[in-house]
């Protein structure tokens, strides 16, 4: 998980959205969220993309990427709409809108 959010822009933002109601989480709660799920799982969380769509200039890129999330026999999908900027460091998620199908 460390490597992961060593992805994000410190002041990323997080919203996952459910049955059209969003529920946004600044980046220290969404990953600390994210590890505890992972750490109290009964079974194994395997997330794997299935599609990638990028748009990009010189600034700013857009990537909306579908997921499958396999949990023993408990499959989601869903997506994972990112927002990223070029920073002086290099790359950096600024927001992640993701849902469920």
């Amino acid at each position: 998980m460390e490597g992961y959010g060593a992805c994000f822009h410190p002041q990323a933002r997080v919203t996952f959205v459910q049955n059209g109601v969003p529920q946004t989480q600044g980046l220290t709660d969404f990953l600390h969220g994210q590890k505890m799920g992972h750490a109290t799982a009964r079974e194994p969380m395997t997330e794997v993309p299935t599609d990638m769509k990028i748009l990009m200039d010189d600034r700013t890129a857009q990537a909306s990427v579908r997921w499958k999330l396999t949990q023993g026999s408990r499959i989601v999908t869903g997506t994972d709409c990112f927002t990223l900027i070029k920073t002086p460091e290099g790359w950096a998620i600024m927001s992640l809108v993701f849902y469920n199908d």
